[in-house]
């Protein structure tokens, strides 16, 4: 009992809580200066007789705190950093792999953000910003990455920290001139000058993370996509890095975009919507469809669901309440989605499962960005895809005359 009381003095004097609860933890991971005060004192303690056969007791307990205190570590994935120019606002942070799992909502306070998140396995991460711009950021665990920029040139973003980032600064830098040269969004990442200096850049560094991020943005999200690069560049990347699993899982992403490409037929399908009806192509067998993909994580993603409802019910051949909708929410909870599906008076059916990117109907259906969608005509053929909300009206127009 003596030696088990002196052993508790002595971790109490230095900082350290002995009790098995998470506050253990917590003092180790955020307190480093207790650390070297007990790193400093223990030879003292060990110096006194009556202690030192002590000595196998305080190692382990010391092992084990170490252990707790660098387990947290590792398993985390911190983001920060600071904008000019902008003192309130929020912005989407998500990943299509599974091991990141959440949509996150980083919200800014003063310029400042800061978002920490568990992590075992490297991914690669999606900010998306209110004016739907968006940084990649590869997320490695045990790591913090920081942001800088100024929020009136978002182009001019730096992502530091480590290598892996830095080389997607420096592909960033090398393109800015041609994005800068377009004007819409979805051309600052699609247009045949930046694939091919994304495809040059795949093939200069196929093992790197940097380049799956590359990849997956002037690549797979390209407006007029080639399958055939697509094939390749992931052949090569495979066959420097064979074990990493986001490349299975963009071939994957590949074969559901073949699948559900304009001109193919909409895959099988079946899902439970938030009425507890279960929908499949028998549902909308014989009438236009309109797939949507949305969330109430960030206001952006809302607009494409609202912008729709408003152009059909304007149509007068579009029954809504022919369900001639399916609605997908990626919402992690059904308050939100259902709060804004009674406000906007948002017609169809309307799935919410709680998986985020991992849900079946999204890597069923090859949906690839927040928001988008997909019109598929009476035949069941896919007609269109990602149709932009200024475009909405005109497009579904040529169908529904």
């Amino acid at each position: 009992m003596k030696t088990k009381r002196n052993c508790h003095i002595f971790f109490r004097n230095y900082g350290v809580q002995t009790s098995p609860s998470s506050q253990a933890s917590q003092t180790c991971q955020t307190s480093p200066t207790v650390g070297l005060k007990f790193l400093k004192n223990f030879w003292q303690f060990l110096s006194v007789p009556s202690y030192r056969k002590n000595f196998s007791l305080l190692a382990c307990l010391t092992a084990a705190l170490f252990f707790l205190s660098c387990s947290s570590d590792r398993n985390t994935f911190t983001l920060s950093g600071k904008f000019k120019g902008l003192e309130q606002g929020e912005f989407i942070c998500f990943s299509s792999a599974p091991e990141w799992g959440t949509l996150d909502t980083v919200r800014i306070q003063g310029g400042k953000f800061s978002l920490s998140h568990p992590l075992a396995d490297t991914v690669v991460l999606t900010l998306q910003y209110p004016n739907f711009m968006q940084t990649q950021v590869v997320a490695i665990p045990g790591h913090e990455v920081t942001i800088k920029g100024d929020a009136n040139n978002m182009l001019a973003i730096n992502v530091g920290s480590d290598d892996e980032n830095e080389a997607l600064n420096e592909f960033r830098h090398s393109i800015a001139d041609l994005r800068s040269q377009t004007s819409s969004i979805k051309s600052q990442t699609s247009s045949p000058a930046l694939m091919r200096a994304a495809e040059q850049f795949i093939r200069q560094n196929p093992e790197s993370w940097a380049s799956i991020a590359v990849f997956q943005k002037y690549i797979l999200q390209a407006e007029h996509p080639d399958y055939a690069l697509m094939a390749k560049l992931l052949d090569e990347m495979a066959r420097k890095c064979p074990g990493r699993r986001i490349i299975q899982q963009l071939r994957a992403e590949l074969g559901s975009l073949l699948a559900c490409r304009v001109g193919s037929r909409l895959p099988a399908f079946s899902a439970v919507t938030l009425r507890g009806d279960t929908v499949s192509n028998v549902t909308f067998r014989g009438k236009p469809l309109l797939i949507t993909l949305w969330s109430t994580m960030a206001p952006e993603h809302t607009y494409l669901l609202v912008a729709s409802n408003r152009v059909l019910r304007r149509n007068g051949q579009w029954s809504i309440a022919n369900g001639q909708r399916l609605n997908i929410c990626l919402d992690a909870d059904t308050s939100s989605c259902l709060r804004t599906l009674r406000r906007d008076s948002i017609g169809g059916y309307t799935v919410c499962d709680l998986r985020t990117f991992e849900s079946p109907l999204v890597k069923n259906f090859g949906l690839r960005t927040l928001p988008s969608n997909i019109f598929v005509d009476s035949n069941g053929i896919i007609r269109e895809r990602d149709i932009s909300v200024d475009k909405l009206e005109a497009t579904l127009g040529k169908y529904l005359k």
